[in-house]
């Protein structure tokens, strides 16, 4: 899940982790060897500031790892005028660049798409993910071109799941260059 986040949501997380961990650590072995007695007659503080610490960690992972919201159902069904209209102007487009077919194929296989997907180009079997030779369907079932809607669930995979399969699998691979994608897009819609 950590994978599918955005960059500066898994540094808040591992600044609060840190400080959680820190308190945690320094309570347990640094401040007992100093003070035998600890926490002492202090102890109401030190569970007030554990709880306060907890209670960080709890807001802080609910917030920056919340899921955004959809704009359309699992079952493809747009759900508002927004989303209709958002739809509509990007399918007129112009179209973007292709990509390179064959340098697609090699990435599939560097980035692990094998490992989840069943796509006969690249010889892949995995039953994780959907399978990709039914990419066309998938895409209408989110009412989108196949190029848009393969390009969005390499750089946006929870925009849209396709039927059948959990939010939150798939990491994102915003790391990848525009030209990457267009490369993976090609392979995966040569198929």
């Amino acid at each position: 899940m950590l994978g599918a986040l955005a960059t500066s949501h898994k540094v808040g997380i591992a600044v609060i982790a840190g400080v959680f961990i820190a308190f945690a650590l320094v309570s347990s072995f640094v401040l007992p060897s100093r003070w035998a007695n600890f926490p002492g007659r202090r102890v109401g503080l030190f569970v007030a500031v554990t709880a306060l610490l907890t209670a960080g960690m709890l807001a802080a992972v609910i917030a920056l790892a919340g899921e955004p919201k959809e704009e359309r159902s699992a079952a493809g069904e747009e759900t508002t005028t927004a989303a209709a209209t958002t739809t509509t102007a990007t399918t007129t487009a112009p179209p973007a660049a292709k990509g390179d077919p064959a340098a697609g194929k090699t990435l599939f296989g560097t980035q692990g798409c094998t490992a989840c997907h069943t796509f006969k180009p690249a010889g892949a079997t995995a039953k994780v993910g959907p399978d990709l030779d039914k990419v066309a369907d998938d895409a209408k079932k989110a009412n989108q071109p196949v190029d848009q809607y393969v390009t969005e669930s390499i750089k946006d995979p929870n925009a849209y799941v396709a039927p059948g399969f959990p939010k939150g699998v798939m990491p994102s691979f915003a790391s990848l260059s525009d030209k990457q994608v267009r490369d993976l897009v090609a392979f995966v819609t040569s198929g």
